[in-house]
């Protein structure tokens, strides 16, 4: 049997390390729920079998001290650290040190923490690194090697997360992996301290490692503690990893905290059975009572949880909300980015405006995303949206370590930055055409009125007087948002034929010219060359209907008084039903046609991907002289 002990490698006269460790301070003040969105993220990220939910448990269990030397051994390593703490007069310090030498002297019993996942990989990799999970987790810095080819991890920083929970700050890994088609356990303790004197002229580096001190190598086989495999197998003995925290901050009393954090940060991925989350001997979380368990706790939102932040809890239930009683939900494919299950409640209790971001696992991202934030003209809404695929992936590498937010400039590469936040937008564009067409005002949310004509002097009926600029006229809108105003261009500030980039520019006839013909023109397109139209749509219902997607680079020219021609890129291969809107300033509305002399909101058209496509409507207003939006979503024949 190998001579295990605890084991902090000298420095060799480099960087010492001090008392305050970034990483660990970083879960301070909200360790709880820091620690289980950290262990759940990380348990999802190395998914064995995408057809069955990975299980986390989480656990409190006292042991006896005699039966755990390992923790008592730790002793004599804080004893050396408070030594030099106090040569370096690190009050704080000193403090924790003297804490955690009376616990390990005091308590005939320890508290641990016991966190366990199953249907995962466990940590793989070789033991010596530089690769592979296990070597991240027990010897990297700020290092990630997620173990899944769809990995949602994007830093090692969570690594830390259980420091912040152990009054003597050190932990106990054991995983269990399949090794030659064999099942083995791996074994290893962590210690992050500080670096401390040795000797007069050695010191010692900050992290130590309890296993075989040459190497600081893992214990397999025979050599592990048997206490750990006993509670690890009474759990699962299936591959997984287990973390055991000694001495934790946290109690029996602490498991409410612990139940209510999971189903604020994982309700979507247990909903959708893609996790189970166990609390305790009895407290279960799983996709067939999770909304129940939501309703539970929802209603004891103004209680006190241990070491949890209350205020991203609300966020997080005001999302779930969304996806347990929205008003209209449906998937999308955006073009250049990936697909999206969104989900949009409007109703009496929603007062505010918010997009809920969660990447592939369900976790609630942020409610405060680039771009999607400020929502002038739309309606009262709350919309949660979760990221599948590659535009999962796109995310993963704009967020943040604290997994709260996305940044740019994260990506240091230029190219790549460039390539993610044009992908970015094309999301955010995407979210905002859908919250358009739900949440937007329609003519019956706006009144006309005359009686407000007193508030106002000198009111013209010409709406353009004075070289351009728009004058009040006898009768103003009043909508529930923010108009932006617009003053009509003069001619001398319209931009002339072949000024600026053509996809940022208005239509040639929209901007004029130098007024000299420059050739007689071309002919209408042949009717015949445009798409038949094969009959008015069906009505959909249950939210929006399969690949909506809205039409671009539309193009209106009329024909007659009320007909026209409708030119537009294709995104569709197959039957496709189109809906054309009227498009203003505040909002839209539907546009009403003519097929078989009976009125529609919608055609069906057989349409091809990539082409550039023309249809020839008939409106029923009598007069063409409005602008244009539209959208198609596909038809099963």
């Amino acid at each position: 049997m190998s001579k295990a002990k605890w084991y902090f490698p000298d420095n060799q006269g480099g960087l010492a390390a001090g008392f305050n460790d970034s990483g660990i301070d970083t879960f301070k003040g909200h360790r709880l729920s820091s620690l289980v969105r950290e262990i759940v993220q990380n348990s999802l990220d190395a998914g064995l079998m995408r057809t069955e939910p990975v299980t986390v448990s989480f656990n409190i269990v006292s042991i006896d001290k005699k039966d755990v030397p390992e923790v008592s051994e730790l002793e004599e390593h804080l004893v050396q650290a408070k030594a030099t703490a106090k040569k370096q007069n690190l009050d704080p310090a000193v403090d924790f040190y003297d804490r955690a030498i009376k616990l390990i002297n005091d308590e005939e019993k320890i508290n641990f923490l016991c966190i366990h996942d199953s249907n995962t990989t466990g940590l793989t990799g070789p033991i010596g690194g530089p690769n592979g999970a296990w070597f991240a987790l027990t010897k990297g810095a700020g290092l990630s090697q997620k173990t899944s080819a769809s990995s949602l991890g994007s830093f090692g920083h969570g690594s830390k997360a259980p420091f912040a929970n152990s009054n003597v700050r050190a932990l106990f890994y054991l995983t269990k992996i399949e090794q030659n088609n064999q099942h083995v356990y791996r074994f290893q303790g962590k210690s992050i301290l500080q670096s401390y004197n040795k000797t007069e002229h050695e010191m010692t580096q900050g992290t130590g490692f309890y296993g075989i001190p040459a190497g600081c190598l893992p214990l397999d086989g025979l050599d592990i503690p048997q206490w750990a495999i006993d509670i690890r197998e009474k759990f699962s003995k299936n591959t997984g990893t287990s973390i055991f925290v000694p001495h934790t901050i946290f109690n029996l009393n602490s498991y409410p905290s612990i139940v209510i954090t999971a189903i604020a940060n994982f309700f979507y991925a247990i909903r959708k059975g893609s996790l189970i989350v166990k609390i305790g001997e009895d407290e279960e979380l799983n996709s067939q009572n999770i909304e129940e368990k939501y309703q539970y706790y929802k209603d004891r939102l103004s209680q006190e949880f241990d070491e949890v932040n209350k205020d991203y809890l609300l966020d997080c239930f005001q999302a779930i909300e969304t996806v347990v009683n929205s008003t209209h939900k449906g998937e999308q494919q955006i073009p250049k980015f990936g697909r999206i299950d969104w989900y949009i409640r409007m109703n009496e209790d929603v007062e505010g405006r918010s997009v809920a971001i969660a990447r592939e696992n369900g976790m609630l991202i942020t409610r405060s995303a680039p771009a999607l934030q400020r929502f002038p003209n739309l309606k009262p809404f709350d919309f949660f949206v979760c990221v599948t695929g590659d535009g999962s992936e796109t995310l993963k590498t704009l967020e943040n370590p604290e997994h709260n937010n996305f940044a740019f400039d994260r990506i240091d590469n230029l190219q790549k930055r460039k390539e993610a936040e044009k992908k970015y937008y094309t999301f955010s564009n995407a979210v905002r055409d859908l919250l358009k067409r739900f949440a937007e005002y329609s003519s019956t949310d706006r009144v006309t009125v005359d009686e407000l004509q007193d508030l106002f002097s000198e009111i013209s009926e010409n709406p353009e007087e004075g070289s351009g600029t728009l004058e009040r006229g006898a009768s103003i809108q009043i909508a529930n948002g923010n108009y932006s105003f617009k003053p009509k261009p003069t001619p001398s500030d319209k931009p002339k034929a072949g000024d600026g980039d053509p996809e940022e520019m208005d239509g040639r006839g929209l901007r004029g010219g130098n007024k000299k013909r420059k050739g007689k023109g071309g002919n209408l397109p042949d009717p015949k060359g445009g798409k038949k139209i094969v009959g008015p749509s069906s009505p959909t219902h249950g939210g929006l209907p399969k690949n909506y997607q809205k039409l671009e680079n539309l193009r209106m020219r009329a024909t007659g008084s009320n007909q026209a021609y409708i030119y537009f890129d294709s995104p569709i291969t197959g039957l496709a039903s189109i809906r054309f809107k009227k498009s203003g300033e505040i909002g839209s509305e539907p546009i009403s046609l003519i097929v078989n002399n009976k009125p529609v909101t919608a055609i069906d058209v057989e349409l091809i991907s990539g082409q550039r496509e023309y249809v020839l409507v008939t409106f029923a207003d009598k007069t063409v002289d409005f602008a244009i939006e539209a959208e198609a979503h596909e038809v099963n024949n």
